[in-house]
């Protein structure tokens, strides 16, 4: 039996939690945590212009930490959201209040879709959240059945080699972070369970260089002292730190690792054999 913590009800309980509190992020924190995904979507070849899109969790968008579904929907594709908790699948569709996003509720590790569907999937720290380690296998084996032949993926997990995750798992085992963390990972790990898993990888990467705990908290006591040159210079400074990400030190750096990969086609099969 799966964990409390791996169903959609205690995901669900979640939600109703953001929704009383209204927030999750700050709205600085929010904004640059939208603009890393969509750098790294634009980096990696951006949407296809045509076919399908899915996203494989709506935290963001049913909590408004910094959604991008909605930027996903201008590009020409059809787009797909889905979450294993109702609530936040509904959330998000009040939030989104859009006609031309797909959201439905299912479980990253039994995907609700025909094989050989999706021409892209997004995965933004999803499968960084299952009690059980063997999960990321499971959802990962998943979502290549749902992938076309030559369909890409960009995934995202906690870091593991961020110089500041102890700090994170710390304020995990005292019960100062919201919802439940799963493992983080390291950019060996994500690469052996995505060759694993049967895809091949194109690239790697990090995002959102800045220390989280101390971000929200330098972001949150900036916000309430009247002093505006000290929530400009907070914020410039974690603008900043940005740049890490085009270091040799981004896996050091970064609060997310990720990687883009791609189910080989018949054709590349041959190619690669020959």
């Amino acid at each position: 039996m799966r964990s409390n913590l791996s169903t959609h009800s205690y995901w669900n309980r979640v939600a109703e939690k953001f929704t009383q509190r209204q927030h999750y992020l700050d709205s600085f924190l929010s904004e640059m945590k939208r603009d890393a995904y969509l750098n790294l979507l634009k980096q990696w070849d951006g949407l296809p212009a045509s076919g399908r899109v899915l996203k494989t969790d709506l935290f963001e968008e049913a909590t408004g930490a910094g959604m991008f579904l909605d930027a996903l929907s201008d590009r020409g594709a059809d787009v797909y959201g889905m979450d294993l908790s109702e609530e936040m699948v509904r959330q998000a569709g009040n939030r989104l209040n859009r006609n031309d996003v797909t959201l439905v509720p299912g479980d990253a590790r039994d995907l609700p879709f025909p094989a050989d569907c999706f021409d892209l999937v997004i995965s933004p720290s999803t499968l960084d959240h299952f009690v059980d380690p063997t999960d990321l296998g499971v959802s990962l084996r998943e979502i290549v059945r749902v992938l076309k032949p030559g369909g890409r993926l960009i995934i995202t997990l906690d870091n593991r080699q961020n110089v500041t995750d102890f700090l994170l798992r710390a304020a995990k085992h005292f019960g100062l972070i919201p919802f439940f963390l799963g493992r983080s990972y390291t950019i060996r790990e994500l690469r052996d369970e995505l060759e694993q898993a049967g895809l091949k990888i194109h690239d790697t990467s990090a995002i959102l260089h800045n220390p989280r705990l101390f971000a929200v908290a330098a972001v949150g006591i900036a916000r309430r002292l009247p002093f505006k040159f000290l929530t400009n210079m907070v914020q410039s400074t974690l603008q900043a730190m940005q740049s890490f990400g085009n270091t040799r030190w981004r896996f050091w750096t970064g609060s997310f690792i990720a990687a883009l990969a791609e189910l080989p086609s018949e054709d590349d099969e041959e190619s690669d054999a020959a």
